[in-house]
């Protein structure tokens, strides 16, 4: 399967909820670098959109600092919508699923009576666009953000050579084993590289370097476009739509 549909599948969301999303190096870091940019902006957050939301793991921290914005839930995942309905079922925050593939150009109408929004998010998401849909979706995000509003993405990217590519991979593979250890799935290390190695969505992940994708988003027209945070393929980068 060569395409993001792998993640319609249950049992792939489940395994990525369950142990590949909350193993990464730094998460914590990564979402408190997220919310304190959010902070710097000087704004409250009235509207967000969460692009390629998952089970809302980003919206639900922007909400603990922002109650009363509504946020928008963009995924094309039912799984994840499903987790995510459950995970602020009985919340009274103010909450829009939309199921959209926003891979494809559509989804912009789909959310347009929001904007303009102050916030768009992603997380681990975009990464299973080709480039050049990546562009477009960057320049389609431009476009639903209100003057001085701002774009995070904490995103999987490319390794500049194989060597830290391959240094990557044992940095991830011994993350996960620890994971393991800790939550008592008892598996060797080679049992855990070999299912890292084998895992479903390698072949629709399309990984860009972080560099490249910043001078995207500023031939846009993105300010203060920056590489927040980068631990080896997970970095925290974005922009803001000027105030002018």
């Amino acid at each position: 399967m060569l395409d993001d549909s792998i993640w319609k599948s249950g049992s792939v969301t489940s395994r990525y909820l369950e142990v590949m999303r909350d193993s990464r190096p730094f998460i914590k870091d990564q979402i408190e670098i997220m919310l304190r940019l959010i902070r710097d902006l000087g704004l409250p957050v009235q509207r967000f959109i969460d692009l390629g939301c998952g089970d809302g793991v980003l919206a639900s921290v922007i909400w603990e600092q922002y109650p009363d914005a509504t946020g928008v839930l963009v995924d094309h995942s039912p799984p994840m919508l499903q987790a995510a309905r459950e995970k602020f079922q009985g919340s009274s925050v103010p909450i829009h699923v939309c199921d959209m593939d926003y891979g494809q150009p559509g989804w912009v109408e789909a959310v347009a009576q929001y904007s303009p929004v102050d916030l768009i998010v992603s997380g681990h998401s975009i990464h299973h666009q080709p480039d050049s849909r990546k562009q477009e979706i960057y320049a389609e995000i431009f476009t639903l953000l209100q003057a001085g509003g701002m774009f995070i993405n904490v995103e999987h990217v490319a390794s500049r050579t194989e060597r830290l590519e391959r240094l990557w991979e044992e940095i991830r593979v011994d993350a996960l084993h620890n994971f393991g250890l800790q939550h008592g799935l008892n598996k060797s290390r080679m049992e855990v590289q070999s299912e890292f190695r084998q895992w479903p969505d390698r072949e629709a992940n399309r990984f860009a370097l972080v560099e490249t994708q910043c001078d995207w988003l500023r031939e846009i027209g993105y300010v203060d476009v920056d590489c927040y945070f980068k631990y080896f393929e997970f970095a925290v980068f974005g922009g803001c739509r000027p105030l002018r």
